[in-house]
C-alpha cells in the first residue's frame, strides 16, 4: 500500500494590524497531530478534508504530522515561526522513521508574514523536500488569498490554489492536488504575479468580475498541455514585493502555460475598474442600508474591520448606529475581552451599562444592555463555506439592546460568517431587519438566502480597509495598481517580464 504524509502550517498575516501572532495563538486555535487530524478534519469541507478524501480513495496509508493553524491576524514573530517549523518537521521525521513515503501534502496559506524571514513558507517546503529528495511528489495547497513567494513553485511539484471566495471549493481543490501529484504526466505548477492588488470586498467569485475570471480559468484548464489554471485574489495587507493578485498555472507545456497567463491577465485588465472598486464607507451607505431594512431584511457586512483579514474587530460605530435605529437587528462579533468581563460581572438576566469596542473617534461605546446569556462560544459551520469546521470564540456575552437588538461579544477574533454564529446562541435571524457581521465575503454563502432587501458590504475604516492607499506600503508593491496608475502598455510589459522569468 502506498504511503502519504500530511502536514500543515496555516496563517494569514496582516502586516499593518497591531494584533500580532505568536506560538500560543496556534496552540489555542489549531494544533493537532496523528489520528486526531483525521478525527477533527477528515470529514470537513476544508483542505485537509479534501486531501484525506482523495488519499483514501486512491488507497494510500495516510500518516498525519503536525497540522497547525492560527486565527488570521498580524505578523508572526521569528522565534514562534522557528518553533512551529521545528515541531512540524519533527513530526514528519517520526513519520519517515516508520518507513518511506510516496507522496507529501503540505497545507499552507500563502500569506504568512514572519519578522526577519522573507520566505517563511518556501523555507518550510525546502526543509520537507530535503527530507524526501527530488523524486517524491510534494504538493502544497494555498488559500485563495495567497501572495505566493517567488521560489515556492521551484521547490514543490504542485501548488494548488482555491478558486472561490467564499471558500466553498477547498475540499474539491485539495482532492484535485492529490490527483495531479499522482498524474503520470508529472505536471508542474508555475506562478505568474500580476501588478494589481484587488480589494478583498471585490474578490467575491459569486459576482463579476471574479465570477467571469473563474469561468475563464476553468475553460483554460481544459486546453492541451494544461492541467489547472487559477487566479488567486491575493492578500492586500502585506508590505512585501509579492503582494497582489497572481495566476497559478499547472501543466506540462510551458508555451501553453504562458499563454494561459496572458489571457488571464488580459481578462483582468479589461475588468480592472470593477476589480479595483472599494466598499463604501459606512457613513456613505448608512441611509441606504436603513432604507432597505425598513422594507425587508438586509445583510450588512463590514469589510473594513473583518477579523478574517487582520481587523481587530472592535470598531463599534455600526453597532451604535444599529442600536439607535430602533430596528430589530443581530450583530457580531464585537471582540472585546474587557466588555465580556463586564457582562460577566453584571450577570445573565441582569441589566447594566457596558463600554464596548471603540468608536472612530477613539472613545468606547457605552450602552445600556440586558445580559441575556454568557457562554463559551463554540459551533460548527453548516453553510458551504468550510462546512463542518469548529469555530471557538472563547468567553462570550449575548446582549440585548432595546426590545429586539442583539449583539454578541467575544474574546477571540473569529468571524461570524456562518449563521450558526447566531443560531447556536438562540438568536432567531428571521425576526431581524438587519443582520450585521464583520466579514468581507465569507458570509455570503450562509447569509445571502436571508437577505430579502439585499446584501450591503461597507468599510468601517479598520485595519482591513478596502482602500489600500491608507496603508504605509514601502516595498515594490507601491508600483502596482491601485497604488500607481498603469497604462495598458505598462501593464503588458510587466506581464511580459513575469513570463520571461525562468
Amino acid at each position: 500500500m502506498p504511503r502519504a504524509a500530511v502536514l500543515q502550517l496555516f496563517h494569514e498575516a496582516n502586516a499593518f494590524t497591531p494584533t500580532k501572532a505568536d506560538y500560543d495563538g496556534f496552540l489555542r486555535a489549531q494544533y493537532v497531530t496523528g489520528a486526531a487530524v483525521r478525527a477533527e478534519f477528515g470529514a470537513t469541507s476544508n483542505w485537509l478534508g479534501g486531501i484525506t478524501t482523495a488519499l483514501d480513495a486512491a488507497g494510500y496509508e495516510v500518516s498525519y504530522g503536525l497540522c497547525t493553524g492560527c486565527l488570521p491576524g498580524g505578523t508572526l514573530d521569528l522565534a514562534s515561526y522557528r518553533r512551529l517549523c521545528d515541531e512540524i518537521l519533527a513530526s514528519f521525521d517520526t513519520i519517515l522513521a516508520e518507513g518511506p513515503v510516496d507522496l507529501v501534502a503540505l497545507a499552507l496559506h500563502g500569506a504568512l508574514h514572519v519578522e526577519g524571514e522573507p520566505e517563511p513558507e518556501t523555507r518550510l517546503a525546502e526543509a520537507v523536500r530535503a527530507r524526501i529528495g527530488a523524486d517524491v511528489p510534494l504538493g502544497v495547497t494555498l488559500d485563495f488569498h495567497a501572495n505566493l513567494e517567488p521560489r515556492l513553485c521551484e521547490v514543490v511539484d504542485i501548488a494548488m490554489g482555491g478558486r472561490l471566495y467564499p471558500h466553498s471549493d477547498t475540499k474539491e481543490r485539495g482532492a484535485r492536488m492529490i490527483e495531479l501529484l499522482r498524474d503520470p504526466a508529472k505536471p508542474r505548477s508555475r506562478r505568474y504575479r500580476l501588478p494589481i492588488m484587488v480589494p478583498m470586498s471585490a474578490q467575491t467569485s459569486d459576482t463579476a468580475p471574479f465570477s467571469e475570471l473563474v469561468a475563464l480559468s476553468e475553460d483554460l484548464s481544459l486546453r492541451p498541455g494544461l492541467s489547472d489554471v487559477v487566479m488567486m485574489g491575493g492578500f492586500p495587507y502585506h508590505d512585501t514585493d509579492q503582494v497582489g493578485t497572481s495566476v497559478i498555472v499547472t501543466g506540462t507545456e510551458r508555451a501553453a502555460m504562458d499563454q494561459a497567463c496572458r489571457e488571464m491577465a488580459a481578462a483582468l485588465w479589461s475588468r480592472r475598474e470593477a476589480a479595483l472598486s472599494r466598499a463604501p464607507l459606512w457613513g456613505e451607505a448608512r441611509e441606504t442600508v436603513f432604507g432597505a431594512a425598513a422594507k425587508g431584511r438586509a445583510v450588512l457586512a463590514d469589510a473594513g474591520d473583518n477579523p478574517g483579514s487582520g481587523g481587530v474587530a472592535d470598531v463599534a460605530d455600526i453597532f451604535r448606529d444599529l442600536a439607535q435605529s430602533g430596528l430589530p437587528f443581530a450583530a457580531g462579533f464585537l471582540v472585546d475581552p474587557e466588555a465580556v468581563k463586564a457582562a460577566q460581572k453584571i450577570g445573565a438576566g441582569n441589566r447594566g451599562v457596558i463600554a464596548m469596542g471603540r468608536l472612530r473617534d477613539g472613545s468606547p461605546w457605552e450602552a445600556e444592555v440586558l445580559v441575556e446569556r454568557l457562554s463559551d462560544l463554540k459551533y460548527r459551520n453548516e453553510g458551504a463555506n468550510l462546512q463542518g469546521e469548529l469555530l471557538e470564540g472563547g468567553d462570550s456575552a449575548i446582549l440585548r439592546i432595546g426590545e429586539a437588538g442583539h449583539i454578541i461579544l467575544t474574546t477571540e477574533r473569529i468571524q461570524a460568517y456562518d449563521t450558526q454564529a447566531f443560531r447556536s446562541q438562540g438568536i432567531v435571524l428571521e425576526e431581524k431587519s438587519i443582520i450585521h457581521v464583520k466579514s468581507s465575503n465569507h458570509f455570503r454563502t450562509s447569509y445571502t438566502p436571508l437577505a430579502e432587501a439585499g446584501v450591503f458590504v461597507v468599510d468601517s475604516g479598520g485595519f482591513a480597509s478596502t482602500d489600500a492607499r491608507v496603508f504605509p506600503f514601502t516595498r515594490r508593491a507601491t508600483q502596482i495598481l491601485p497604488l500607481k496608475a498603469l497604462s495598458e502598455a505598462e501593464w503588458t510589459a510587466l506581464i511580459d517580464e513575469e513570463i520571461a522569468l525562468p
